[in-house]
This record gives C-alpha cells, structure tokens and sequence, in this order.
C-alpha cells in the first residue's frame, strides 16, 4: 500500500551480454560520460553526448549529435551505471521503455572481456 505513489523508472538496466546484442543488433550506443573518459575508452561505435548536455537540452542532445531517437531500442551508457541511468530518467518522457542502462557501466563491459576502445572507434 506504501509504495503504491513510488514511481518505477521507465527504462531498463541490461547487463554487458544483452547491451551487446541489442547494439549488434542496430540499437545506438550513447555514452554519457565526459569527452575525456570517453576518449580513453568507449564501446566500440558509441557515440559520447555528456550527461551535462543531455540535462541542459534533453532529447535534443541526442537529435544534435546524429542519434536515431526514434530506434526500437537505445543503450545508455556511462562509467558504472548511474549517470546513464539518471539520463534514461531525464529521458524518461521521449524514450520510455527504449531506453536501456547498461548496469555497471563500461566497467561491467570490461569485466566481461568485451572490448573498450579510444573513443568508440
């Protein structure tokens, strides 16, 4: 009866194995991580718009930078989870349930053995 006003958020955590397929399978990969930590280490074809620029312009961010917002499925991605889960909450209204975070971030994608490479390239 207490939790029935919680909101639960829109999007999905996904682990490294199913963040992999869903990219394979066409879904765009948007790191939200700064253009530094980006350029250190990313998911190979991702592409960065930083957490700041999506608080500051939402959607539009990732419009400006090329992504299809309008793919059946987009991966969210950051260091460990959590800033890219906080913009699948800001993207919440544009995006619902296409939005995907991929839990523990690049730092769970690395446990795996999948690869990391300068700037997503």
């Amino acid at each position: 009866m207490f939790g029935l006003f919680k909101s639960q958020p829109a999007h999905r955590d996904i682990g490294p194995v199913a963040a992999q397929e869903l990219i394979a399978a066409g879904a765009p990969a948007v790191d939200v991580r700064e253009p530094a930590e980006f350029a250190a280490g990313a998911i190979q074809g991702s592409i960065n718009v930083p957490l700041g620029t999506v608080q500051m312009q939402g959607i539009a961010a990732l419009r400006n930078a090329g992504i299809d917002v309008d793919a059946t499925h987009l991966v969210l991605i950051c260091r460990s989870g959590n800033r890219s889960g906080v913009a699948c909450g800001i993207l919440r209204d544009a995006l619902g349930e296409r939005a995907h975070n991929l839990a523990g971030g690049v730092i769970a994608w690395a446990q795996q053995g999948m690869p990391l490479t300068p700037g997503g390239v």
